[in-house]
């Protein structure tokens, strides 16, 4: 089975059924969980990320209420994985000048400790090399 770590704007872009902005990697590895051929790891950073902004009205308060769904169990197809020691450690590799945003390091840190591929959008974390980027 293939897995991934996703962040904050591909999980919501996921529920809030955006497909269409999603790129076909993301897409695919979604539809993947889904169908239960994948799993994808939403690092507690995200749900975070999602309280803010669903504060300040960016997404809709449903997104956090799906997200704080989600299961930490290991054999779930879309679970929540803590932030830990392994990926504060592997975050130091993140300096700011290659990823300037504390939650995009975390995320990226999460996908990096876990030797994942990270379902992003983001260019910088790309930019970065110090993870891998689902294609």
């Amino acid at each position: 089975m293939r897995r991934f770590v996703s962040d904050t704007q591909c999980a919501i872009w996921h529920f809030i059924d955006e497909q269409r902005r999603m790129p076909k990697a993301v897409r695919n590895a979604f539809q993947a969980a889904e169908a239960g051929t994948a799993q994808i790891l939403v690092p507690t950073m995200v749900l975070a990320e999602a309280v803010f902004l669903a504060e300040r009205r960016r997404v809709p308060e449903s997104v956090v209420q799906r997200l704080f769904t989600l299961p930490d169990t290991p054999a779930a197809s879309l679970r929540v994985v803590s932030f830990d020691l392994d990926m504060v450690r592997a975050m130091a590799d993140f300096g700011p000048s290659a990823v300037p945003e504390l939650a995009d390091r975390i995320i990226a840190a999460t996908a990096r400790a876990l030797n994942l591929p990270l379902l992003t959008t983001d260019p910088a974390i790309e930019a970065s090399g110090l993870v891998k980027v689902a294609k």
